[in-house]
């Protein structure tokens, strides 16, 4: 009787291995397009004729969409990294689990259409708020998700958690300066009334990592 109640709990645990590895495999897969669909977007119009003076004045004119990848790209790989360590916690998953994993990979699924975006409307300051607050949204997921794994102990392993619920008040407050920092930019760039003046609302976006430096240290302090 003991070997066949055995048996059950050892299928249970596969079976519960494998489910979340299923998680884990769909997760990377979006990441993985996400990345593969902004690659998709360097390219050379298939209307230029590629002699060396255009080939030079096509590949300028490919920086801001080159540069916009490079960005998106250190992002979401710094995302999937985090998420990678995120899982490596769990050992059985619920519903909670699920929903607060996929929100986080619906903002993801949003960067290639916000990348593209910011990049063909050029000067214009709406697609840049949309890709700002496409960031703030995935940095908000991440902390919810992120959240419910240290906080819910019947789906992770059982493990010392003091370094992870250190690095999740590290996260509160880079989401409490972060939107700050984009409603402050957004509100400035609103009451500028000087166009060629407008730019210097991004000024609130160095002023964002000196105030979290300085609110960790004062964190730290406490908590020692």
């Amino acid at each position: 009787m003991k070997q066949q109640e055995q048996e059950e709990i050892t299928r249970d645990e596969i079976k519960k291995e494998f489910q979340l590895e299923r998680m884990i495999l769909f997760s990377d897969a979006v990441f993985a397009i996400v990345i593969t669909l902004m690659a998709i977007e360097i390219k050379i119009s298939e209307d230029v004729e590629l002699t060396a003076e255009n080939l030079s004045h096509s590949l300028i004119h490919l920086l801001p969409t080159l540069l916009a990848y490079i960005v998106s790209f250190i992002f979401i790989g710094s995302i999937w990294y985090q998420h990678l360590k995120m899982f490596s916690l769990l050992k059985d998953y619920d519903k909670g689990l699920v929903v607060r994993n996929m929100l986080l990979l619906f903002f993801i699924g949003l960067f290639p259409f916000s990348a593209t975006l910011i990049t063909r409307a050029k000067g214009q300051m709406i697609p840049f708020f949309m890709y700002l607050f496409m960031i703030l949204f995935c940095i908000i997921a991440q902390y919810i998700l992120y959240n419910y794994i240290v906080k819910n102990a019947a789906i992770r392993i059982n493990t010392d958690m003091s370094d992870h619920e250190t690095e999740l008040r590290k996260r509160k407050i880079a989401v409490v300066g972060f939107s700050t920092s984009a409603v402050l930019i957004m509100i400035t760039y609103l009451i500028i009334p000087e166009p060629e003046l407008k730019n210097l609302s991004m000024l609130w976006m160095v002023a964002f990592p000196i105030v979290f430096k300085i609110m960790t240290r004062r964190k730290k302090a406490v908590t020692e």
